[in-house]
């Protein structure tokens, strides 16, 4: 959990130094008649991209380790019965860490859409 609330902030950095780097190029689209609520859904939109791609791997890496690590002989005198790791595939885990993983990107891609849904064009392409 501290992992995903962590890869949160640094999506929160990413689009926050990609608003500075296109801050220009919001402006354009501002003065061409973009409102602030489109440039929002923009940057919300790659947000939830990152966050849907990177919980789509997560899964699919997630469950294939689970199963490499199941395989992994486990012998032991205490428990008998267990030849292998035990490894839980419930997809409970699975459904939370994907809901953590998108709510997560999503909050970590508001506050930078409010920012740049907030750019006044006339300010940015004056001081070019």
């Amino acid at each position: 959990m501290v992992l995903l609330i962590v890869a949160g902030f640094g999506i929160y950095n990413i689009l926050n130094m990609m608003i500075y780097e296109k801050m220009d190029t919001i402006a354009i689209l501002k003065a061409t008649g973009f409102s602030g609520a489109d440039v929002k859904k923009i940057f919300i939109a790659i947000s939830l991209s990152i966050g849907v791609t990177g919980a789509i791997a997560g899964v699919f890496l997630g469950l294939l380790f689970s199963v490499m690590i199941d395989n992994i002989p486990f012998d032991s005198s205490a428990l008998p019965t267990i030849n292998t790791y035990p490894v839980d595939y419930g997809i409970q885990y699975y459904t939370i860490a994907v809901v953590f993983a998108v709510a997560t990107t999503y909050l970590a891609g508001l506050f930078p859409s409010q920012k740049a849904s907030r750019v006044d064009p006339v300010e940015i392409i004056r001081g070019k």
